[in-house]
């Protein structure tokens, strides 16, 4: 009876040994792809106003002359919101602006902003 009680025991431990010490190996993982651009959104607003224009014309330029001569990489129109999103752009520096008339009145803004990689930037345009 002594030697069942032993073998069962050397039993019992070899399996436990077995189902307990094999662990399903987990494979490493994957690491993000680098962002290398930067998106953009521009949203345009009057000054003294708390809303933003919807329906006006963004304009974004490489230089500060393509954006007085009005060479422009991109014209995006502001949607419900007020939002004129560019997307994605290659690091480095962009211009952009935007003119609009309500009546007989005209008003017009612009600005610089500098692109990062791997950075997304929101941005308000204060017409006056």
């Amino acid at each position: 009876m002594k030697s069942k009680i032993i073998i069962l025991s050397f039993l019992l431990f070899g399996l436990t040994t077995v189902f307990t010490g094999c662990k399903k190996e987990d494979p490493p993982p994957t690491p993000k792809p680098v962002k290398t651009t930067g998106a953009l959104v521009v949203k345009v607003k009057l000054a003294g106003s708390t809303g933003f224009l919807t329906g006006v014309l963004v304009g974004l330029a490489t230089s500060q002359v393509n954006l007085d001569n009005e060479v422009y990489l991109s014209q995006k129109v502001t949607n419900a919101q007020g939002s004129a999103n560019i997307g994605e752009l290659n690091p480095g520096n962009y211009y952009y602006d935007c003119s609009h008339e309500i009546g007989s009145d005209s008003y017009y803004g612009e600005g610089q902003v500098q692109i990062v990689a791997g950075t997304d930037l929101e941005l308000t345009l204060t017409l006056q």
